[in-house]
């Protein structure tokens, strides 16, 4: 397991607390609650690089076709 020991047997005591005097259900609705910001946090992230992957791709796609079509036609013929 990483992190503190300290930390985490601090984490256990709170968590044992709040379920004490909060109720189970409180805790869990808690957890769930900080999972899910987790998650959208990180589905705001990939969103992001995402975007840039798309962008990035659409420019080598065009540098790709600019560059095929100098290829496919030489210098000396006319367009």
């Amino acid at each position: 397991m990483h992190g503190n020991p300290w930390l985490r047997l601090l984490r256990r005591e709170v968590e044992d607390l709040v379920a004490i005097r909060s109720g189970d259900r409180y805790l869990r609705e808690r957890k769930a609650r900080t999972e899910l910001a987790q998650v959208n946090r990180e589905l705001k992230q990939l969103r992001a690089q995402l975007a840039a992957l798309e962008e990035r791709r659409a420019v080598l796609l065009t540098q790709l076709a600019d560059k095929g079509d100098s290829q496919a036609r030489p210098a000396s013929a006319p367009p």
